[in-house]
């Protein structure tokens, strides 16, 4: 990057990060010999580095021990839905479920897959860029016949999905000074300085407002659509479409540590979880121009009401056992208004 950088002047001071950690020594030996770092690379390097990033951690960010929750984590019913959905889609396909092949993107510690796998048998396979993830999966699925991928499969028959996977890629921070777009970059100090933005970077972003922008989700909808020979993409994450993703002046970053929300990535490097809001336009887009017909876009309480899980609550209720009463708050929390209910969206795409 041969652009002028300017420090930012809401850079943060006196965070406590850990100096000495070998992921900031790594970072800012890069940031000296190659310059500025994009805040895509810091957040790439924060989550995935092979040895020392968030989810190459020994410690499980999942679940009541971990930093955060997914829909999965709440009840089987979530997964027992997507069978149905699933099913669905083999039928419009006019192919058997044992030929419809499912892959899964960053599969967690592989809650979902079984819960999934429990409930109907398909050709399974798992895309997991984590080397700890995987063994957490293993382990998770070792009574299940399934595989585990690389890369995206050629001339795919069946559905490529993902639940909580779009946020969790990197992003580019931008923001508008004097009408020009600018990128966000990290100087060896971790101070926010801002320079042009990198190839393909731009967003019709308001004077003085950030924005996050996830060229990786663009480019993940197009190998998407490349593998699949007939079938679908199915998503389910939390976002907005234009309008509303735009609307938001700070970004839609956030980060999270034993279930405790930060705004500030710069802190507990490596250690904590970092994400951003999905622009769900843009996915559409790109789908769209690879010859991915949007099919679906709803909230998930749309998408599990259609599914029956108003049906499965009614059972709970009539039951009035206690484990039954449990189950039922659980599945509550995957409806509500106002939280995951509406903030979770789901997208589904087919390829014919």
């Amino acid at each position: 990057m041969t652009a002028r950088l300017e420090n930012r002047a809401c850079a943060v001071t006196d965070r406590a990060y850990r100096m000495d950690s070998p992921l900031v020594q790594y970072l800012r030996q890069r940031i000296r010999e190659h310059g500025p770092l994009s805040f895509r690379d810091f957040m790439d390097a924060a989550l995935y580095h092979p040895e020392f990033g968030y989810y190459s951690s020994p410690r499980n960010p999942l679940g009541r021990e971990g930093d955060y929750y997914t829909s999965a984590d709440l009840d089987p019913v979530f997964g027992e839905l997507l069978v149905r959905r699933f099913t669905a889609m083999a039928e419009e396909l006019d192919v058997p479920t044992d030929s419809f092949t499912i892959v899964e993107l960053g599969a967690g510690r592989g809650l979902l897959a079984r819960h999934i796998l429990q409930s109907q048998t398909f050709p399974y396979r798992i895309l997991e860029r984590s080397t700890a993830m995987r063994e957490r999966q293993r382990e998770s699925l070792q009574a299940f016949d399934l595989d585990w991928i690389d890369d995206l499969p050629k001339n795919l028959i069946g559905c490529i999905f993902s639940n909580e996977f779009f946020d969790a890629l990197p992003v580019h921070r931008v923001i508008r000074r004097n009408g020009v777009l600018r990128e966000i970059y990290l100087n060896d100090d971790f101070v926010e300085v801002e320079g042009d933005p990198q190839p393909g970077v731009d967003a019709p972003v308001d004077e003085g407002n950030l924005a996050d922008i996830s060229i990786d989700a663009k480019q993940w909808i197009g190998r998407i659509a490349t593998s699949l020979k007939a079938g679908f993409h199915l998503a389910i994450d939390y976002g907005y479409l234009d309008r509303e993703f735009y609307a938001r002046p700070h970004g839609t970053l956030m980060c999270y540590w034993h279930h405790q929300l930060s705004e500030d990535p710069y802190v507990r490097i490596g250690e904590q979880d970092i994400t951003a809001h999905v622009n769900f336009s843009d996915l559409i887009e790109a789908g769209r121009a690879a010859d991915l017909l949007t099919t679906e876009f709803s909230t998930q309480m749309d998408f599990l009401i259609r599914l029956g899980i108003l049906d499965e609550m009614e059972s709970l209720a009539n039951a009035g056992t206690a484990a039954s009463i449990e189950r039922l708050q659980a599945m509550k929390k995957l409806i509500l208004p106002g939280n995951m209910g509406e903030r979770f969206k789901v997208l589904v795409q087919r390829k014919s």
